[in-house]
C-alpha cells in the first residue's frame, strides 16, 4: 500500500480505541494468531500500525508506511522500517516467521507482497495472515458496508479461497487454518479449526524450501 493512500496516517487514536472498547474481540483475535506464533526464531510483522498486536505476541521488528502509526509501533518498543510491503527493503532469508493482520484488503499488490514475504523468510519459515473473510456472514456485511466506514472504504477484502490461492502462487505450502469473530457483540469467542464462519480467519503457512 502506497503511503499516500493509507487511511491509516490521521486514524491512530481512533484505531487504538477500537481495540480497548472492544477488548474482549481482540482478545478472541490474539489468540487465534498466537496459536500459530513460533516459540523460536524472529519474527516480523507486515503492516505493524501501531504494533498493538506485535508488542502483545512478543514480535519485535515490523514494516509499515503510514509515519504517524510506524511512531506509535516505535514507541511500544518496536523496531519499525518504513515501507510497503511490496517492496521490503530486507535481505532474503532473514527471519524465521512473518505476520500479516487485515493487511491484505490494503494492498496495492497481493501477489508481490506474498511473494516478498517469502523471499525474506528462511526455508521453511511460517507466514501467518489474519484476515477478514469476505466470504462469511459477518464478511459480506463488511464488504456491503464499507462505503460507510472511513477505514475501509478502498478496501479489497478477499475470501480464505483466495488467500490461499496467492500463497500457494507465492510458494507456500498451506498448513493449518483457524477463525472466531462470530458476532461484533463485545465478548470472548470461540476459536474454531478452519475457516468459513468466523469473519477473522488465520492461515499458517510455510514457505517451500528452496534448493
Amino acid at each position: 500500500m502506497m503511503q499516500k493512500d493509507n487511511p491509516f496516517n490521521e486514524e491512530v487514536a481512533a484505531y487504538e480505541n477500537w481495540f480497548e472498547t472492544n477488548d474482549k474481540l481482540f482478545y478472541s483475535e490474539l489468540e487465534a494468531i498466537r496459536h500459530f506464533i513460533p516459540t523460536n526464531g524472529e519474527g516480523i510483522e507486515i503492516g505493524v500500525g501501531t504494533g498493538i498486536f506485535a508488542s502483545k505476541l512478543g514480535i519485535k521488528y515490523g514494516v509499515e508506511p503510514a509515519d504517524i502509526m510506524a511512531d506509535a509501533a516505535l514507541k511500544k518498543g518496536i523496531h519499525v522500517t518504513k515501507a510497503t510491503a511490496e517492496n521490503l527493503p530486507i535481505d532474503n532469508e532473514t527471519y524465521h516467521f512473518a505476520l500479516m493482520v487485515t493487511v491484505d484488503c490494503f494492498l496495492d499488490d497481493v501477489p508481490k507482497a506474498f511473494s516478498e514475504v517469502q523471499r525474506i523468510l528462511v526455508n521453511d519459515g511460517l507466514f501467518i495472515i489474519a484476515f477478514l473473510d469476505k466470504d462469511t456472514p459477518l464478511g459480506n456485511l463488511y464488504e456491503q458496508n464499507k462505503h460507510l466506514h472511513k477505514s475501509y472504504k478502498d478496501a479489497n477484502f478477499h475470501s480464505a479461497k483466495e488467500i490461499s490461492k496467492y500463497l500457494k502462487e507465492a510458494g507456500f505450502e498451506i498448513l493449518d487454518k483457524r477463525q472466531t469473530i462470530y458476532s461484533l457483540d463485545n465478548d470472548y469467542q470461540d476459536i474454531k479449526s478452519g475457516v468459513g464462519e468466523g469473519v477473522f480467519a488465520v492461515i499458517k503457512a510455510k514457505k517451500i524450501k528452496v534448493l
